[in-house]
């Protein structure tokens, strides 16, 4: 009875998976894509950040091209496995940066979790579309 029950869970869910993976595809896109434009703000939050850790202006600028990019592709299904790859590596650049100068426990939880579901999404293939990564044959 319990297994049965498992498994009309599992169905369901199983069902809206891409609906599911839709909506984190926005909240994450939307989250970086206004973070990402903040670092173009030589007023904003982020450049005494970066001028505090020692990065030049242009990382600065960098980064934020990479998150908006990154945010961008993640709502473009048959480039969201780019735009994961991409801001994977943004989050765990800012989760070194953050261990290294000084964090929260709360900070780098968030920054981790972050990483890993981009690396998620940098990994995810849709099986209706049988998407696979080049061999290089």
């Amino acid at each position: 009875m319990f297994t049965k029950k498992i498994h009309t869970l599992r169905m369901y869910l199983t069902k809206f998976r891409p609906a599911l993976f839709w909506l984190m595809s926005l909240w994450f896109a939307e989250s970086l894509m206004r973070n990402g434009i903040r670092k173009f703000d030589t007023d904003g939050f982020w450049t005494p950040a970066f001028e505090e850790w020692g990065y030049p202006v242009w990382f600065r600028v960098l980064v934020g091209v990479l998150e908006t990019v990154g945010a961008i592709l993640l709502v473009i299904p048959k480039v969201r496995h780019y735009g994961g790859f991409i801001l994977s590596i943004v989050m765990f650049g800012a989760l070194i940066t953050r261990i290294v100068y000084g964090t929260s426990l709360s900070d780098a939880t968030y920054l981790l979790f972050m990483a890993i579901a981009f690396l998620y999404f940098a990994t995810y293939h849709d099986k209706k579309r049988n998407i696979s990564l080049p061999t290089g044959e």
